[in-house]
Formats: structure tokens, sequence, C-alpha cells
């Protein structure tokens, strides 16, 4: 229900299914997605490459930004903004600090997850963004992350979405990389399938320690492939975000419970006025009224819940999102600039 962007019609079944082989293996050989879709090699490659070109699908390296150190993991949420959509957005869109960013109907206008570097100054971004505006801020802090929205996956041959990745339970601990090891994934975070030549050639080795590399960062658990596509493309029109307030002894039990929902695509434990916060998707809104009076219903200790639709994505994981389409162009994000770790 993305009232600004026009993100077209579904994929065709063929385009479906080759988003659903490289969402689960990002980086496969054109040979083996083509045996799985059972189309040529040529095939694949080639709408791949026109999908790609087109806007309509990246492949990414999906990661963990609070094992790497990159900074504090913040929702901002913006209220009184409608006004100001035409500056706010723009701002919030080109700094690089921002992972996610919707326009909301609701008692929130915008949220911005962002990922704060080092010895950020909240104070001087939060008035950054709103100089010259009406806008009021709120800004949560995200302390565990229980669902990646990067792992949610619907199959092309089920009506249910699934989770490629187990709930998080606990914090996993944090991972120091090399420089080398940082610049790849940084490449890799932004264009899933990036060459060994380029990462080698960006980080000075060979193309077998390139791949290397690669296993490595999968091994930390700090790397899996996966598709960004567009929920609408898939036949999922309304994306939420919710802000519960849970009692505090049924957090626990509550998040993995809603994280394991096949309409969850993202959930993070949160400080301030909620205590649990996510993204959502359903086919159409004529099932927010199910979900909210009995999957919501179900769950212990929930004191509240604030509805937040979507009425536009701007960036999703660092990605621009313009009419409806990822931006092309653009530069890795360098997570040496977060990192505090050397070789």
């Amino acid at each position: 229900m993305n009232y600004n962007t026009t993100p077209s019609a579904t994929l065709d079944p063929v385009d479906r299914a080759i988003v659903d082989v490289l969402h689960r293996d990002g980086r496969a050989p054109w040979s083996r997605v083509a045996e799985q879709v059972n189309v040529s090699a040529a095939t694949v490659r080639r709408r791949y490459e026109t999908m790609h070109n087109q806007g309509v699908i990246r492949v990414i390296g999906a990661t963990d930004v609070a094992r790497l150190g990159l900074g504090t993991p913040i929702y901002m949420r913006l209220s009184n903004a409608h006004g100001d959509l035409d500056v706010l957005i723009p701002r919030l869109r080109s700094r690089k600090e921002v992972r996610s960013l919707n326009t909301l109907l609701g008692s929130v206008d915008i949220a911005a997850e962002m990922v704060l570097p080092p010895n950020a100054d909240h104070s001087r971004l939060v008035a950054d963004i709103t100089k010259g505006t009406a806008a009021t801020v709120e800004t949560l802090l995200l302390t565990h992350a229980f669902a990646s929205g990067q792992d949610w996956a619907p199959p092309r041959d089920t009506d249910e979405p699934t989770r490629l990745a187990p709930v998080k339970t606990q914090p996993a601990p944090p991972v120091e990389l090399t420089r080398s090891e940082a610049k790849a994934l940084g490449m890799l975070m932004h264009d899933g399938r990036t060459s060994l030549g380029d990462l080698a050639n960006a980080i000075g080795k060979s193309e077998n320690t390139a791949s290397r590399t690669i296993d490595q960062l999968q091994e930390y658990g700090l790397l899996d492939f996966r598709i960004l596509v567009e929920p609408e493309r898939l036949g999922f029109g309304t994306e939420f975000l919710l802000w519960l307030e849970v009692e505090p002894q049924h957090l626990t039990e509550t998040a993995i419970s809603l994280s394991e929902h096949p309409s969850t695509k993202y959930l993070t434990a949160t400080t301030g006025s909620c205590s649990l916060a996510g993204q959502f998707i359903v086919r159409d809104r004529t099932e927010l009224f199910h979900y909210s009076t009995q999957v919501l219903a179900s769950l212990p200790g929930i004191r509240s819940a604030d509805f937040s639709i979507q009425t536009a994505t701007h960036k999703r994981v660092w990605t621009s999102i313009e009419e409806g389409v990822y931006a092309t162009a653009g530069q890795p994000l360098d997570p040496i600039e977060y990192l505090q770790s050397h070789d």
C-alpha cells in the first residue's frame, strides 16, 4: 500500500522462480539457477540483468550490523512532518546513517532506521535533519533484533512466507574484521554478485584470497546473500510498522512467537515509548483486522499496539528507492569508516 511509489505488477512465474532461487543462494552460478528454474542459463542471466538494470531487484550481502560494531542502531520517528515531506525525505535518504526510510499513515509520519557511527552527535543530527521544518523527533534505541527483514521470503509454490534464518533469541558476540574483510563486506552489501576480480582489486589480493574472504565472512555468520525485492512484486500489498508495549516478563516469549509468524519481516527490542518494534507484511489491508484481532490477541503481555501503515518506502537496506525502483548507482557503504578494528 505504497501511495507514493509505482512498483508495477507482480513478477511473472519465471522471474519469480529466479528471485526465489537467488534469495536462497544469491551468488549461485547461472547454470545452477537454470537447473532449478528449468530454463536455459542464458535466459536466467538475461532476465536477471534486465530486472537488476531496471531496479526491480538487487542481490545484497545481508549482514548483522550489531556484531560488526558499525555503531548504534536506532529508530528515528518523526511526527508533525506531513507539511515538510519534500524537505525531510531527501535529507534522510541522502544520509549514509539511514538504513531504511518509510513514510507512514498513523501516529508517526516518518520512520528512519539508522546506524549511528561511533561518537555521532545525536542532537546535531536531529537538528540538521529537522532544520526549518515543524517535525518533532522521538528516538528509540534498538537493543536486540530477533528477526531480520533480509531473511523474509515468500516461496513461489506456497501462500505462506518463510524465514531463511532462525529467530535470534540472544545477541551473538561481536566480530572484529580486518581491513580487507571490511572492504569486501562493504562491496558485497552493495552488490552481492560483485565479481571476484573486482573484490580482489579492491582489497589488493588475489581472486583466491577474495574467495576465501567471502567464505570466512560466511563462517563468521556475518554474510548471507539475499534478494532485495519490493514485497508488492511478490503479491504482498500492505506493509506496516508496529510499535508494541509489552510487559517485561512476557517480552522474550512474545518476541519469539511474533518473529516466527509469516507476516513478520523485522522485529527488534527497543527502549523508549515501546518495547518491541517491527515491520510486517500482509497481502492486503483486509488482513489487518485479522492480524490485530487474532495474531496479536493471542500473544501474552501486550499492553498496547500502535499500527503505522507504510505509504511509501524510500530506502531499504541502504538502497534508495525512487518511484518504486532501486537505485542502480551509488557507492558501497565503507565499513572501515565505522569500524575501529585494523589489520
